[in-house]
């Protein structure tokens, strides 16, 4: 079978399935990539070798996103070895990238308030104002936040139900001050059905993560705060809720990890905050006692 043939079926199983758009955007991503590298071949002769070469030719990519192409692969071949059209995955044969660990550097409360602020001056100010609150005050991923509707929001709880990865669903706490500043906002909305996104483009279509990204991205450029992106709300939440005496398996809950790894990272942050403000707040010192 022909790799661009397995691909189409493949697909169309995920979809079936119902995967997430995101995913299935991401492996066609992926598969286009390697199609053109390697050629439409038959995917059972693809080897070991021909994954390795299109791995080393992707030199522009972060070794996370290198990773997301093995695991994308992987999938493709598990699916060909399953439906009887190959009968190794070479992917396998091959280790998975290790993915860099960035250092994680959240927003401060002078840089929100610089974002809040040209928010207010921005072309849609209610819209933009309630994205940076619903995100610094629940922590959910952008995927998250663009798949929300507004039924989703519970405003006598002070609830908000979220999608994560894998489909699992989980309530998020959100603040009576957030949620009054996100009915601001559908106060100018045209279409508050319950049904409808919880946060629009002006044509009332859902927004993606693609256009949220890009709309932080020039809120912090008119603000000059530099590096404003989705996942570093999410960052500012988690430590946040920590130096503010949250339980870290509270945070874990509300930010959707299956693990505690990711948490212990923002932990160890917080940690070397509180250590950094006793060395120079100890009454011992300060009062010079010894």
């Amino acid at each position: 079978m022909l790799f661009s043939t397995a691909v189409k079926q493949f697909i169309e199983e995920r979809i079936a399935m119902r995967y997430s758009p995101h995913t299935i955007r991401d492996y066609g991503v992926t598969y286009k990539k390697f199609l053109a590298h390697v050629g439409d071949v038959d995917i059972g002769v693809v080897t070991k070798q021909h994954i390795i070469q299109f791995m080393a030719s992707q030199s522009k990519i972060s070794a996370k996103t290198l990773r997301n192409y093995h695991a994308d692969l992987s999938a493709l071949w598990q699916w060909a070895i399953q439906q009887g059209i190959c009968n190794e995955n070479p992917v396998r044969q091959i280790k998975a990238p290790v993915a860099e660990k960035k250092t994680i550097i959240p927003l401060s409360k002078t840089e929100i308030y610089a974002l809040l602020e040209c928010a207010a001056q921005s072309r849609y100010p209610q819209r933009n104002r309630a994205i940076i609150l619903v995100l610094v005050d629940t922590g959910m991923r952008s995927t998250e936040l663009c798949n929300l509707l507004i039924n989703d929001l519970n405003w006598v709880t002070g609830h908000v139900r979220v999608v994560g990865k894998g489909k699992k669903e989980r309530l998020v706490p959100i603040s009576i001050e957030t949620i009054g500043v996100v009915e601001n906002y559908l106060s100018v909305r045209k279409n508050t059905a319950q049904s409808a996104p919880l946060f629009a483009l002006r044509s009332e279509k859902p927004l993606d993560r693609y256009k949220l990204r890009k709309i932080l991205a020039d809120l912090g450029e008119r603000s000059k705060v530099s590096h404003v992106f989705p996942h570093r709300f999410r960052h500012t939440f988690a430590i946040q809720f920590l130096r503010n005496g949250g339980n870290i398996y509270s945070l874990q809950k509300i930010l959707g990890h299956s693990t505690l790894d990711m948490v212990k990272r923002y932990l160890a942050i917080a940690q070397n905050d509180i250590d950094h403000d006793h060395s120079i707040a100890s009454p011992v010192r300060c009062w010079n006692l010894v």
